[in-house]
């Protein structure tokens, strides 16, 4: 049984047969909630004004910030009673082409009202980081092979993709948020400090894909095709690099903490290698070597992103790798 503080349950509105949660968040506190279906859409609703002056895009940013705190129902009033058509089309496409499950946007002459209609169970964070992972690994094949055949079209059709990656970074933190505020997500063994480390590593997937994509910049920023062996060089440091994300991310879902510290360790060898790299390009004109130099400062960067998703993993893991130790019992001396 569980007495609950009187004042609080008066804030609640709870009464004789009322719902409530109660979650293990850590192995020494407890999360009761009063609102134990607010996870499945029904929840928080955030009205704000726009001004006169206020450009679609400060507008969309004030929305993303409320869609990844937990938000269900976004209302915004447009300034004086009126909000322009052209300005509300340019929001919703932003809203549709960058926030998952924001589908149901309703909207009058004074203010659009946007929807959250993804529940917890309807894709899980793991889900969501898997898919990140999937659409990285297509893009690194796509603009690896952009590259080799100097094709400006393919180099094009990456851009979609890398915005998808972008739409489950803000997802997933959106869920996690939401299991800071309300307990630990059905699907996940969290406790807050993983809850943190989460969100680190779907931001850091976000800047991977946004690096991997660098390769088809070169396609339309050369004057002419790259050497086939330098091709060869920068698709080799392309798919070490990946390969990282792959393993960090392996040693994420396994709670791994040696799988995590190899990556850190080929991590720190891989700059190494891209030093040596950038310096082997000395001889070259100089449109090609900036061009190649930032290349290969993308690879190097996908890398450190692994090895900070690798960190995260230590830090998560770092109390299963400690030595238990039995107490020893009590002795109880009695006296005669």
């Amino acid at each position: 049984m569980v007495a609950l503080p009187k004042k609080w349950v008066k804030e609640m509105g709870l009464e004789q047969g009322s719902e409530v949660t109660i979650t293990k968040l850590s192995a020494a506190s407890l999360l009761v909630n009063a609102q134990p279906d607010i996870g499945q859409g029904a929840g928080r609703e955030a009205t704000f004004e726009v001004g006169v002056d206020d450009s679609p895009a400060t507008i969309f940013r004030k929305i993303v910030s409320l869609y990844v705190i937990g938000y269900s129902r976004i209302i915004i009033e447009g300034p004086r009673g009126y909000f322009s058509p052209s300005k509300k089309d340019t929001i919703k496409d932003m809203v549709r082409r960058h926030l998952i499950g924001t589908e149901g946007v309703a909207e009058s002459r004074d203010r659009m009202t946007i929807h959250i209609l993804l529940g917890y169970t309807e894709l899980s964070v793991e889900s969501a980081l898997k898919k990140m992972l999937l659409i990285i690994d297509s893009l690194k094949k796509d603009a690896t092979q952009a590259l080799e055949t100097n094709d400006a079209v393919l180099a094009e059709a990456t851009v979609e993709r890398k915005e998808e990656v972008g739409r489950f970074e803000l997802y997933v933190i959106r869920q996690l948020n939401l299991s800071l505020n309300q307990g630990v997500l059905p699907d996940l063994k969290l406790e807050n400090r993983d809850t943190l480390g989460y969100i680190l590593v779907a931001r850091s997937l976000e800047r991977i894909a946004h690096h991997v994509s660098n390769l088809t910049k070169a396609v339309t920023a050369l004057d002419k095709p790259l050497a086939k062996p330098v091709i060869q060089r920068v698709a080799a440091l392309n798919e070490r690099a990946c390969a990282l994300v792959d393993e960090s991310l392996l040693a994420l879902f396994k709670r791994d903490s040696q799988g995590a510290d190899a990556v850190v360790q080929k991590a720190e060898s891989f700059v190494d290698s891209e030093m040596e790299f950038v310096r082997s390009l000395n001889g070259s004109d100089s449109h090609t070597y900036y061009v190649l130099h930032v290349l290969l400062d993308s690879q190097r960067r996908i890398a450190e992103h692994a090895k900070d998703i690798a960190e995260a993993v230590l830090d998560m893991t770092v109390e299963r790798t400690l030595k238990k130790e039995e107490l020893p019992i009590p002795q109880i001396l009695y006296s005669q």
